[in-house]
């Protein structure tokens, strides 16, 4: 079987070991460079491109007096994401839990076997194989995405939107929950723009206090205001020939609108405590999570900028609607968090904690799955995420309803109640299961997510 190359640091100052090591590492694949001391191994951590180092705890020749222990910390320090492995006697376990304390990886008790040897090299290949995929996309700019490899129809829709809208440069409005990956949209329209090579400059409305926003977007001149001790370029300024990002715009004042709407229309800014027109070219993306119409017929936002805004507008569906995307993020943060945590392998998923997974409700959308993830991910025991990890919220049983909605009940049901029995009515006069989902409005793989959701037949 063809294993990766590997380029390997061994670091331990008895040379007999040293010399049988690295032949069982050649073995492997792997490039061996030597580390008699504390000193040569770190210039060497410090100079050389290096996936793994192999260090004894015991460094006795180094008359430094460091032990593999502090070469580990001094590591980190200088490549955070160098795979480190502390080789420890049996009689030292404590040495091993305390290395794995500081940032190591894992470790090997002294005597170990070639299987060992072999087993352990083959999950640092797995880690640093994960690394270098996520540095390639992050060298290229491309961020992972929330929507790449989907199979769901509002999936489709956004990507067919996306690749009509991103090459153009009308203003975006983009409408939806919170947490349904506005921000993250909002990006890959920019990163497919023509402008992708230039900023992309997030405002969000709902922390910018009113009294501060003019200043923050389009800048202020020295002696201005209390403070303003030099030239600021705004938000506006620094997007120029790029992309600005207004997330949660519903939040804005009246007065704040209408500052916005002059650029909207006129393309030019004014600094603060300055007359001097200023042109820019900054393409626009706005986001929402409320509904505009009603803000527009309520006098809370202009109908004006409304219009200015919306040259293209996506709803993004919320992920309880959208539930054939679910494994695909799954899988997607398991292995995000597992790189960024600094581990040998991405935990795995039990069908029964994915049972659980599927079934819930997900109000946070996509936001409170990757928070959820995180923490099954950050809690693995022997690379198993567990049920009894997940948040108490998830974990409350659910009530078996049954309940017939009447049109003349006074009563007032829940969304989820009305819907169990919208969707057993609608399978008590169909039996087909295409054609019930076509009544429903869903996909055949929703309606079995629904069914067995609600206990239905």
């Amino acid at each position: 079987m063809y294993q990766p190359h590997l380029r390997v640091l061994l670091v331990d100052d008895d040379k007999n070991i040293r010399k049988t090591l690295q032949v069982s590492l050649s073995l492997f694949n792997c490039e061996v460079l030597i580390g008699g001391s504390f000193d040569e191994a770190l210039r060497l951590v410090r100079t050389e491109s290096l996936d793994l180092m192999l260090t004894d705890f015991r460094l006795s020749a180094d008359l430094t007096g460091k032990s593999g222990l502090d070469l580990i910390k001094a590591a980190k320090i200088s490549s955070p994401q160098l795979v480190t492995v502390m080789m420890t006697a049996y009689t030292s376990f404590e040495n091993a839990v305390l290395a794995t304390k500081e940032g190591a990886y894992d470790y090997l008790p002294k005597p170990f076997s070639r299987d060992q040897l072999e087993h352990l090299l083959k999950k640092v290949r797995t880690v640093v194989s994960l690394q270098k995929e996520n540095y390639k996309l992050k060298k290229a700019g491309t961020q992972v995405d929330y929507f790449r490899g989907m199979t769901s129809p509002s999936n489709a829709q956004l990507e067919d939107f996306v690749s009509r809208v991103a090459p153009t440069e009308a203003t975006v409005l983009l409408v939806g929950e919170s947490g349904t990956g506005k921000s993250e949209l909002a990006k890959l329209i920019h990163e497919r723009s023509p402008r992708s090579t230039q900023p992309f400059v997030i405002v969000n409305c709902t922390s910018l206090a009113e009294s501060l926003f003019e200043s923050e977007i389009f800048g202020h001149v020295r002696g201005a205001f209390t403070g303003a001790f030099q030239d600021r370029a705004g938000k506006f300024e620094l997007a120029n020939k790029g992309t600005l990002f207004l997330d949660e715009i519903g939040d804005l004042s009246m007065a704040a609108q209408a500052k916005l709407l002059r650029f909207l229309q006129e393309r030019v800014i004014e600094r603060v405590g300055s007359n001097k027109l200023i042109q820019v070219d900054t393409r626009v993306v706005a986001a929402t999570n409320k509904v505009l119409d009603d803000a527009v017929k309520t006098g809370r936002f202009r109908e004006d900028l409304y219009y200015r805004l919306n040259v293209f507008e996506c709803i993004l569906t919320p992920l309880r609607h959208r539930m054939e995307d679910l494994r695909v993020l799954i899988r997607r943060f398991l292995q995000e968090f597992s790189v960024s945590g600094g581990m040998i392998q991405v935990p795995e998923v039990s069908d029964s904690l994915f049972e659980i997974l599927e079934t819930y409700s997900w109000p946070g959308n996509i936001r409170e799955l990757r928070n959820v993830i995180q923490r099954l991910v950050f809690l693995a025991v022997a690379g198993q995420c567990r049920i009894e990890d997940l948040p108490a919220t998830m974990k409350v049983p659910r009530h078996n309803l049954s309940i017939q909605i009447e049109p003349s009940s006074c009563l007032i049901y829940t969304l989820e109640e009305m819907e169990k029995a919208h969707v057993s009515k609608v399978l008590s006069l169909e039996s087909n299961q295409e054609k019930a989902a076509e009544i429903l409005g869903i996909t055949t793989v929703t309606l079995w997510r629904k069914r067995k959701q609600y206990g239905l037949p």
